[in-house]
């Protein structure tokens, strides 16, 4: 059960490190000419997202589980539409949503810290908890919003957080896999 746990969180920090670098990419290259656009794709990327996990949720088993899932896609195609319709006052916007996923990321981070790592008994664990702790006050801190007025710095703000969320989705893979313990091998051999 724990490995299957491990090995589905190994698969969702390669894909999420993944996304966060691309998305980091795009954010952070985008000229300022081009955020309007970039916000139109979001809004649309966002509204799309939300209607195929609300067909998914219409389609399969309905647990628990399942209904946060559709509340999730509700409130992503609130978000979405609010992106289409209002993209003028959609960059404050887009940092508080930025913000609270960094928060949530980070949240989820600290607790496979606590959960995993230091079960796998690995040198350093406690670096992936500081990482965390620093990945929350990151995502606080671009919610909060208080040094920076333009848009492009904003996008560049908030493109430098999502690298760093991928890094700590990198260092979180690696210091999540349980180490084999040649006491616990020899034990298993006799």
């Amino acid at each position: 059960m724990l490995f299957e746990s491990l090995d589905k969180l190994k698969r969702n920090s390669i894909l999420s490190a993944i996304l966060l670098v691309f998305l980091g990419a795009v954010i952070m290259l985008c000229p300022k000419a081009f955020i309007p656009s970039l916000m139109l794709a979001f809004g649309y990327t966002m509204v799309v997202i939300a209607i195929v996990l609300t067909l998914k949720f219409l389609s399969g088993n309905k647990s628990l589980m399942e209904y946060l899932k559709f509340t999730g896609a509700l409130i992503l195609g609130i978000v979405g539409i609010a992106a289409l319709m209002y993209r003028n006052d959609m960059l404050r916007v887009l940092a508080w949503l930025f913000g609270f996923l960094l928060v949530v990321d980070g949240g989820r981070t600290l607790f496979h810290s606590l959960t995993y790592a230091r079960r796998s008994q690995r040198k350093g664990w406690w670096v992936l908890t500081i990482l965390s702790v620093l990945l929350i006050a990151t995502g606080i801190l671009i919610f909060v919003n208080p040094f920076w007025d333009s848009a492009d710095m904003l996008m560049k703000i908030i493109g430098c957080a999502v690298f760093f969320s991928a890094i700590v989705s990198g260092i979180r893979l690696i210091w999540t896999w349980p180490v084999r313990n040649a006491k616990e091998d020899n034990e298993d051999g006799k």
